[in-house]
């Protein structure tokens, strides 16, 4: 999970805000947040996934064998979806 602090122009403490990290590993695209655990998600928007079989779980106990290290080089960047998507 990342958590972000938000300043103002004057470096004014205003707020901040946590949100789950969203990883890319053996072919699905899941989120994992620290206390909701993991949801999958659709490759092409990102949205939730309706579906998480067998094995997308079996994917998942392979990703948390991963050492820290390795789980954030999984870590996908950040992808702004238009609004016409």
């Amino acid at each position: 999970m990342s958590c972000h602090r938000m300043l103002d122009a004057e470096g004014r403490y205003v707020g901040h805000i946590c949100c789950a990290n969203i990883y890319e590993y053996g072919g699905y695209v899941f989120e994992w947040h620290d206390y909701l655990g993991f949801t999958r998600l659709r490759k092409r928007d990102w949205e939730p996934a309706s579906v998480a079989g067998p094995k997308f779980w079996a994917t998942v106990y392979e990703w948390l064998k991963l050492s820290q290290e390795e789980r954030e080089k999984t870590r996908a960047g950040v992808r702004l979806i238009k609004e016409d998507e």
